[in-house]
């Protein structure tokens, strides 16, 4: 049976070497999960968070919640993390 977080990221989690440097980004866009991540950090405000952001969606944060949930967990993810990234580091 396939993982259930796995499923709600892999759709909507990409990586790309020629954007952001290979981050694993919100696919179709330029926003990283590092940054969603640190921003519902500082204020975990999820409608200020679309606000700011117009062409994330709430399914796009909870894609990334999943995929940092599943890297912070040692689970094999997809896309990777860029090199150099340590599993027990923040996203951030």
């Amino acid at each position: 049976m396939k993982d259930v977080n796995r499923s709600i990221y892999e759709e909507r989690i990409t990586a790309d070497p020629r954007i952001m440097a290979g981050k694993p980004v919100v696919r179709g866009t330029r926003i990283a999960v590092s940054l969603v991540l640190e921003e519902l950090a500082h204020n975990p405000d999820i409608n200020e968070l679309l606000a700011a952001h117009p062409d994330l969606t709430r399914a796009d944060v909870q894609a990334c919640l999943s995929y940092a949930k599943a890297v912070m967990t040692g689970e094999e993810v997809a896309p990777k993390p860029p090199k150099g990234a340590r599993s027990d580091a923040p996203l951030v």
